[in-house]
């Protein structure tokens, strides 16, 4: 079976989580969005002694390094998606392309959004959350 080329594989990955991270952002930037996690760990809890831009720091560095495991995690997606689509239709790489790309969205789109969770998590172990 034919591995997908490099260059290609890193655009899917790429476009992918760009994208997840576009739709998270609305038009804004992932900093202002974990500052924003920052401000609700900040409110949320009166006895909470960190200063706004300890905890905005503390916030993007576990975002930066979740962002790059995602890298690792939506390529496996594409790497599965990739092989197990040329299982099923050997030779059809054009239809393998496409079903990888859908796998690295749909990934990319889950794993944005819980890293959000994942940050405030880790910032206030605590906090509950209405259901």
């Amino acid at each position: 079976m034919k591995c997908m080329p490099s260059e290609i594989k890193a655009t899917v990955v790429d476009d992918a989580l760009h994208g997840a991270m576009a739709d998270l952002c609305r038009g804004g930037s992932w900093e202002g969005v974990v500052r924003g996690v920052a401000w609700r760990v900040a409110s949320t809890d009166p006895d909470e002694p960190r200063s706004i831009e300890t905890l905005a720091e503390a916030a993007e560095a576990i975002f930066a390094s979740l962002i790059e495991d995602a890298f690792a995690v939506v390529g496996a997606v594409v790497d599965e998606a990739w092989d197990g689509f040329l299982e099923l239709r050997p030779g059809d790489e054009e239809s393998a392309l496409a079903a990888a790309r859908l796998d690295a969205f749909e990934e990319s789109a889950q794993l944005v959004e819980s890293m959000v969770e994942r940050v405030l998590e880790t910032l206030q172990p605590g906090i509950k959350r209405a259901a």
